[in-house]
C-alpha cells in the first residue's frame, strides 16, 4: 500500500545523505549517487512525461490480457475479428458543486449538462469513486493546497485569462471545503474520470475516432460542469482501466495510487 511513497521517499533521502557524503569522502562517487537517487525520483514521479516519447521512438507495444497499449501510450486497443476497438480516458477535476448554488443556479446547471451530453453522438461512461475522509490530517491538507494555487496565482504574471479562471475556481472550491469542515461536515475525497470507446475497420480509423471523440468531450464537459478535464496517458490511464473493473478497497490504496 505504501509502495509508492516509501520509494519516492527513500530515493529522496538517499539523494540527500549522499549530498552530504560527498563533502566528507569521495565527491564524485556521492554526487554520481545522487544523481542516480534524483533521476530515480523524478522518473517514478514524473515518468509519465517522458517514457511515451521513450516507446514512441522504440516503438513498444504493452499488453495486458489482449489489450495493447500502443507506444503513444494515451490509450488502449483491442483487436476483434471485425476491427479494432480504441479507447481514450479523460480525467475530471471538480471545482464547483451543486450544494453551493441557489435553487436556480442548480437548475441552470443540471440543464446545461443534459443539454451538452444529448447532443453526443457516441456513449461515454463517468466514473466517480468517493471516498470517506479522515479529519486528522485532511484540514492541513486543504490548507496546503490552497496555498500553493494562491501562490501559483501570484507567482504568474502572464497567466492566460482561462489559467486565472481555473485557479480562481480552485481556490474557491478549497475555501468551499474548509468551511463546510469548520461546520461540522464530514468530507469526502472523489476521484472522477470519463471514458470513450470508437470502433473502426482499420487500428488508424479507430485511433481517429476515438481522438475526435476525447476531445470533444473534454470541451462538453468542462464548460457543462465547470470542471477542468484533462487526457490521461501512460500509468494514469492503465489505473483508470484497471478501476473500471476492481477499484481500490481502501483509503491507503487510494492514496497510493495517486500520490
Amino acid at each position: 500500500m505504501f509502495l509508492n511513497r516509501a520509494i519516492t521517499m527513500a530515493c529522496l533521502a538517499g539523494g540527500v545523505i549522499s549530498v552530504l557524503l560527498s563533502l566528507i569522502f569521495s565527491p564524485f562517487l556521492a554526487i554520481v549517487s545522487a544523481v542516480f537517487f534524483a533521476f530515480t525520483l523524478f522518473t517514478w514521479k514524473y515518468g509519465y512525461l517522458f517514457v511515451p516519447m521513450i516507446t514512441k521512438a522504440t516503438r513498444v507495444v504493452e499488453m495486458h490480457d489482449g489489450y495493447e497499449v500502443p507506444p503513444s501510450r494515451d490509450c488502449i486497443v483491442k483487436k476483434s475479428s471485425d476491427g479494432y476497438f480504441v479507447s481514450k480516458f479523460l480525467e475530471i477535476r471538480f471545482y464547483e458543486s451543486s450544494m453551493d448554488k441557489n435553487n436556480e443556479e442548480k437548475k441552470l446547471m443540471f440543464e446545461s449538462f443534459e443539454k451538452a451530453v444529448s447532443s453526443l453522438k457516441y456513449i461515454v461512461k463517468i466514473t466517480m469513486m468517493i471516498n470517506t475522509l479522515d479529519l486528522s490530517n485532511h484540514v492541513d491538507e486543504i490548507k496546503t493546497k490552497r496555498s500553493t494555487a494562491e501562490t501559483k496565482k501570484g507567482r504568474e504574471l502572464r497567466m492566460s485569462r482561462d489559467d486565472a479562471m481555473r485557479v480562481d475556481r480552485e481556490i474557491a472550491y478549497w475555501n468551499r471545503l474548509l468551511e463546510r469542515i469548520t461546520q461540522g461536515e464530514r468530507p469526502v475525497e472523489m476521484i472522477s474520470f470519463a471514458s470513450t470507446t470508437a470502433f473502426g475497420l482499420t487500428r488508424d480509423e479507430a485511433l481517429s475516432r476515438a481522438s475526435r471523440q476525447a476531445k470533444e468531450l473534454k470541451t462538453i464537459l468542462s464548460s457543462s460542469l465547470g470542471s477542468d478535464v484533462s487526457e490521461l496517458s501512460d500509468l494514469d490511464m492503465i489505473k483508470c482501466f484497471q478501476w473500471d473493473f476492481f477499484s481500490p478497497t481502501t483509503q491507503e490504496e487510494i492514496k497510493d495510487s495517486v500520490f
